[in-house]
């Protein structure tokens, strides 16, 4: 292994694939240590000091890539200190010898032995004799990052340099003008200038950034990766509020470019300011606040038009309040200006400067809570107390009520609430009880009174329960109580009882909680609803629980109790335990043998209701679902025997008992039976509501079985039976056939195929095709209410499959049941699996947008074609003369095509407009004068979104039309 000859080196320089070969062998061979790269240098000396400049491009290139394929850590300090003074005495040479020099110098830098007193001898040299913005591009780019390793692991060498890198660095980036550059100067600066000292350089720094503000940039939309002008905006905001010494610029800045009419630069300038805030400390600031406050203040009061310039302008003087809330003396100086113009026009809620006044009100209490509560509140106190509450109209004090709960908010979230000033608080509580209290005159009519004025007090109420004294809170009791007593008003203050319950239990229990137990019996069904919903949420305090609970039990197992007053009470309990967690309602099974007792009532209630049955199901299908696998298990093995599922009681128990059953609890020693029982009472009652829990049982049970040859055999002579059924013409027996194959599909049984089969051949039936065709969607809808646990990995696209199977040489024969059949089944397949499928599916799309005469599958297959639009899908780009009149005919206002059926078909042909110009300009003129019609629609609905479409197919082919 020995250095490279002449003869090799000339010929490696001859072309760039020869050099980067023999720079790569050359690497590995230095790296192996067959030779010191001086010796290579000495070799090569004929072309880096040859008097022909492209000889000299060559030899340096050749250098360069030797040094770029290097490890990082094979050069010594001595053979790097050569390289350095090679290079930085190049960098006299051509501009033509430049890149290649460049690309020595970022390979030498990244060494782990570079002598950290070489920095400032490159970039010394670098910006004496040559300047960044000479370069390319691409060279500009390595020269950045250069920079930006530099500064991130020479902090010491580069701070020697004092003012000579800051200046050579500010010339470098002068005058750069590429996004792509521009990022990478915009990302590591803004960390440079907050601790590199600027010097006397500071503002010729921040003007080198200021010219680029606000960004005028439009990315590729060909490049995947373009840099998007929102990042580079945000970036260059970084680096104007890098420094302190910035801040007076940056303002002036940002208030000049205010002023503009775009929309984008007010939107930067804003955000400016609102960053300006947040980095610079108020102690910089508050010189330049009044003119800060004055550009704000003419952004949001009145304000603008554009909601988002008022946002983004409130959230910029909200951090600025915020920020100077840890120095009292500026945050008062600040609050002072802002109040002193805001507060007068809190005086009068119907002038138009009221709305924009409150929000920078509420700004400020948010920034300063005790200081701007004060002020705010006392404005409205001061308010308030000049009008009669009882003649005044109640509109005003809403619009203030509403305000002051915000305040009062606000300052709970500011941990300030305990601080406002009581001698203003006090009263206006008083105010706000007494607006309360209205509800306790003789003379109030809750049908006249809108209760707007009750619910705004309660909403100030509810923020400030923790600051009202033991007299406020007696009146409140007062009026809760009045409240729930009422017999007209229903009014939701659950939010206040809670919050005094926490503060005041003793209190809350014995004026409130116990006074509407104590007079429970006397009081209508609803005043007792609303004592049920005020209560239940106080439930998770222990003070309470049991008092509540009792209530609800005794309601419920009272035997002479009448029926509308134990729904209400199984109604609570449901709601209850909706709301509560496993821990509570085990504990209560424990304590009370819960499930045993609402067995019991539902099985020896005399006359009871489906409706009180239907709330007892739910209590015991949330038990059983939150009880141990062993106590699931001794339940079932316990009850079930016993239950007789032809009574209605039994069968709302089994509901409730089987419904979320735990799929590992083995029922088959019950499995016939309840199979039996519950296919006999579909067939054979003519309640509605007892077969659709015989449908959900039986569809839960076959999914959740073993799956055991004695369990596939014993649905299998249920479905004989129902077959047999079939044969004599009963719709409900295909009704059930399709529950079952539901449970048998999502579990993936191979007996599904079978049933499937059966239910399309019943699609020719003359009088069961219609059944026949709804048992697809059943087989493909999805039930929340319905538990099927056990699910079969890409049972959606087997089911598929299977119908293809099944179906596939029916639908080519065009029936239009089939048709209908087969849309049920395509709205419960992935679009992955209809696309790869689209050329067999296509055409039985659009037929089926032919037959007009169903809309439940009318907006399936619209829905289908319009997620494959919006996709842009070729397919259907290509086929789009066979859909636009499909489109257009089911447009049009007819008894057949529902509302939805036609908003559905003119959102398809607004979505079909995003298609290229040139697959739409045939159709234009068709579609336009056709879509005339639906203008003229009787629903409003539709004549909005034929407005829509109507003018997106106007548009095609115009000049900036997309």
């Amino acid at each position: 292994m020995t250095t490279p000859t002449r003869a090799t080196l000339e010929k490696a320089l001859k072309s760039d694939a020869k050099l980067q070969k023999e720079a790569t062998q050359i690497a590995k061979d230095l790296a192996a240590g067959g030779y010191d790269i001086s010796l290579l240098a000495e070799e090569l000396g004929f072309a880096l000091s040859s008097p022909d400049m492209e000889q000299r491009v060559a030899g340096t290139n050749l250098l360069s890539a030797v040094l770029c394929a290097l490890p990082a850590d094979l050069l010594n300090a001595e053979q790097l200190e050569f390289l350095t003074t090679f290079y930085t005495d190049r960098l006299r040479d051509h501009h033509n010898v430049m890149p290649a020099i460049i690309d020595g110098i970022d390979a030498m830098v990244h060494m782990k032995a570079l002598p950290a007193g070489n920095v400032p001898l490159i970039l010394q040299a670098f910006f004496q004799h040559t300047t960044c913005q000479s370069q390319t591009r691409g060279d500009r780019t390595k020269l950045f990052n250069i920079f930006k390793y530099l500064t991130l692991n020479f902090k010491e060498e580069l701070t020697t340099m004092a003012g000579d890198f800051v200046y050579g660095l500010i010339n470098s980036i002068d005058g750069e003008r590429d996004p792509r550059n521009l990022e990478i100067i915009f990302s590591f600066m803004p960390e440079f200038m907050a601790n590199y000292p600027l010097l006397h350089l500071a503002e010729e720094m921040f003007e080198i950034f200021a010219c680029y503000f606000p960004i005028d940039f439009n990315p590729s939309k060909q490049d995947p990766t373009a840099i998007t002008r929102d990042q580079l905006a945000a970036k260059l905001t970084n680096c104007l509020v890098a420094n302190n010494e910035f801040a007076e610029w940056t303002v002036v800045l940002a208030v000049e470019k205010l002023e503009s009419e775009l929309l984008v630069a007010k939107l930067d300038s804003i955000e400016l300011l609102h960053q300006a805030a947040v980095k610079f400390p108020p102690s910089v600031l508050e010189p330049h606040f009044d003119q800060i406050w004055q550009a704000l203040k003419t952004e949001t009061f009145p304000g603008a038009d554009n909601e988002d310039i008022l946002r983004a302008s409130l959230k910029a003087l909200g951090a600025l309040l915020e920020r100077a809330a840890h120095v009292p003396s500026i945050s008062h100086s600040y609050q002072t200006s802002v109040l002193g113009v805001v507060l007068p026009q809190l005086s009068d809620v119907n002038q138009r400067l009221f709305h924009p006044a409150t929000a920078i009100a509420l700004v400020c209490v948010a920034g300063d809570a005790p200081f701007a509560a004060d002020k705010i509140l006392n404005s409205f106190l001061l308010k308030l107390q000049a009008t009669d509450l009882s003649t005044s109209p109640p509109d005003q004090r809403v619009k203030i009520y509403q305000i002051v709960a915000q305040v009062y908010k606000l300052a709970a979230l500011r941990e300030s609430l305990q601080k406002l000033d009581s001698t203003i608080s006090v009263p206006l509580l008083d105010d706000v009880i007494a607006a309360l209290r209205l509800c306790e005159r003789e003379d109030f009519d809750a049908k006249k009174e809108d209760l707007e004025l009750q619910k705004a007090a309660l909403s100030v109420l509810n923020e400030c329960a923790p600051v009202l004294s033991e007299a406020q809170r007696a009146l409140v009791y007062k009026a809760l109580v009045q409240l729930i007593s009422h017999p007209t008003i229903d009014l939701d203050f659950t939010v206040l009882t809670v919050g005094l319950g926490a503060l005041q239990p003793v209190e809350l229990q014995a004026n409130f909680i116990d006074i509407g137990i104590r007079n429970f019996e006397i009081f209508s069904n609803f005043i007792k609803r609303k004592i049920y919903t005020n209560l239940l949420p106080l439930i998770p305090q222990m003070a309470f629980t049991q008092r509540i609970l009792d209530l609800v039990m005794t309601q419920m197992f009272k035997p002479d109790n009448p029926e509308p007053v134990r729904l209400l009470a199984l109604e609570a309990l449901n709601t209850l335990l909706t709301q509560e967690d496993q821990r509570f309602i085990v504990d209560l099974q424990q304590q009370s043998n819960l499930l045993h007792q609402l067995i019991e009532l539902a099985q020896q209630t005399k006359d009871i209701t489906l409706q009180s049955l239907e709330q007892i199901a739910g209590p015991l299908s949330r038990i059983i679902q939150q009880l141990p696998l062993s106590e699931q298990s001794a339940i079932i093995s316990e009850y079930l025997p016993g239950l007789q599922l032809q009574k209605s009681a039994d069968l709302y128990i089994a509901k409730g008992l089987l419904g979320y059953l735990h799929k590992d609890i083995s029922l088959d020693d019950h499995f016939e039976r309840l199979l039996s029982d519950l296919t006999q009472l579909s067939l054979t009652t003519d309640n509605e509501q007892l077969r659709v829990i015989a449908h959900h049982l039986l569809c839960s049970l076959v999914n959740k079985m073993e799956n055991t040859k004695g369990n596939r055999s014993k649905v299998k002579q249920i479905t004989e039976q129902l077959k047999k059924a079939i044969k004599t013409g009963d719709v409900r027996a295909v009704e059930i056939l399709a529950w079952v194959a539901k449970g048998l599909v999502v579990a993936g049984f191979d007996e599904a195929a079978d049933i499937v089969g059966d239910l399309s051949d019943l699609l020719k039936h003359p009088t069961l095709s219609t059944a026949a065709a709804l048992g697809f969607d059943i087989i493909a809808a999805e039930y929340p209410e319905l538990d099927l646990p056990v699910v079969k990995f890409l049972y959606k696209q087997k089911f598929f499959h299977t119908i293809m199977g099944k179906m596939g040489s029916k639908l080519a024969d065009y029936c239009v049941h089939h048709l209908k059949a087969f849309v049920y089944v395509l709205k419960a397949t992935p679009q992955a699996v209809i696309k790869l499928n689209i050329e067999q599916l296509g055409p039985l799309l659009f037929r089926s947008l032919e037959e007009h005469n169903e809309a439940q599958s009318l907006c399936i297959a619209l829905g289908i074609c319009e997620s494959f639009v919006q996709q842009q899908d070729a397919y259907f780009q290509a086929h789009l003369g066979h859909l636009i009149p499909s489109c257009l005919e089911l447009s049009k206002y007819k008894a057949q095509h529902t509302m939805q059926v036609r908003i559905a078909a003119l959102q398809l042909l607004y979505d079909i407009t995003k298609y290229p110009t040139f697959a739409l300009l045939p159709h234009k003129v068709d579609v336009t004068l056709a879509l005339a019609a639906a203008l003229d629609d009787p629903k409003r609905l539709v004549r909005n979104t034929a407005v829509q479409a109507r003018n997106a197919w106007y548009l095609v082919g115009a000049a900036n039309g997309d």
